[in-house]
């Protein structure tokens, strides 16, 4: 699997961990804005930060919070990668 594919699964599984993320299919999972649906609070994104930041070895910067991107599944994907160099 590339990493691409590393960092998209273990974001959807995160995701999918706290709770039923809609979509049938990778695609609609990762168009979710977790933000808009108040899927998971500020602590929680304080959280949800912090366990990417550790599981991937980036740091997150103001810039990605606002970010359009931030607040989709995909959108946190594609920071992650791009934060990896992938």
């Amino acid at each position: 699997m590339s990493l691409d594919g590393t960092i998209k699964a273990n974001v959807l599984a995160y995701f999918s961990a706290k709770g039923a993320v809609p979509g049938e299919s990778d695609e609609q999972k990762l168009s979710f804005d977790y933000l808009k649906a108040g899927f998971i609070d500020s602590m929680g994104i304080v959280e949800m930060i912090g366990t990417f930041e550790e599981k991937f070895d980036v740091r997150f910067e103001q810039e990605h919070f606002d970010s359009p991107g931030f607040s989709t599944i995909g959108g946190l994907v594609d920071i992650i990668s791009s934060l990896k160099g992938s």
